[in-house]
């Protein structure tokens, strides 16, 4: 199972409430390096591409009042469990009668979308991507907020997608167009077909109007319904901006 370093990182601060015997007895368990002496040896370990982390994360989920019972402050044990459910529910996770059930398709060994689309931006030239990795961000901090902020988790991952595509579209002239002007740009200078641009203009005029729900969907469904919609469509101009021969575009 694939999970996000967000959730890697909130694993780490739920288990960094345990004493460190605790923490690497439970990695030796899963013959993960049981030598943390500290939290960034425990980030370290969690993060590493190469460990699977799923046995951990479904043992905590398991056995959540075991674990509680261990740390003195009760609340800081389930603030931080919280945060972890909510990550884990931003992957494609929910948790049900301490299991872990995939609420969504997910692919064995591939990296989660937001995570390969943060490496992307950090590889690019958009002089905003600072910005755009921050807006990410903050969707996810609003979504995990308590209480959820869901209008603001759409507000900034939509924010995310129309800086990349103002971005990309400044390149043609160095005019910092509005959304409609840059998307519309980008078709005319053969960066987009014109049913890309159609799609994409689709995605997020259907995301912005939050005034009626989806028959069927709740308020936290639907937000992460659309956060993950747009994070798609963010990957996938990133992917073509990065890796086509810049050569092609007239404006490049």
């Amino acid at each position: 199972m694939s999970f996000s370093k967000r959730t890697k990182l909130s694993l780490a601060q739920l288990l960094n409430l345990q004493n460190y015997q605790t923490i690497n007895l439970l990695l030796e368990k899963y013959s993960l390096p049981s030598t943390c002496m500290n939290i960034n040896d425990l980030k370290d370990i969690l993060t590493n591409v190469n460990h699977d982390i799923f046995p951990i994360i479904h043992e905590v989920i398991a056995t959540p009042k075991s674990l509680k019972d261990n740390v003195i402050s009760k609340i800081s044990f389930n603030e931080r469990f919280d945060d972890l459910k909510k990550c884990l529910l931003l992957d494609g996770y929910k948790i049900e009668k301490n299991h872990l059930i995939r609420i969504e398709p997910i692919i064995d060994g591939i990296r989660p979308v937001e995570d390969d689309l943060i490496s992307i931006i950090e590889l690019t030239s958009l002089y905003q991507k600072k910005d755009i990795i921050k807006f990410i961000n903050e969707s996810a901090d609003a979504f995990k907020q308590s209480p959820p902020d869901y209008n603001g988790c759409l507000s900034k991952i939509r924010l995310s997608l129309e800086t990349i595509v103002r971005n990309i579209a400044n390149e043609v002239d160095g005019n910092n167009d509005k959304w409609g002007t840059s998307l519309n740009k980008l078709v005319k200078n053969n960066f987009f077909e014109k049913k890309e641009e159609e799609s994409i203009a689709a995605t997020y005029t259907f995301i912005s109007d939050g005034s009626h729900l989806p028959l069927g969907f709740t308020d936290e469904e639907y937000a992460r319904f659309g956060r993950n919609l747009i994070l798609s469509v963010c990957y996938y101009i990133i992917k073509k901006y990065h890796n086509q021969d810049k050569n092609i575009f007239s404006f490049l």
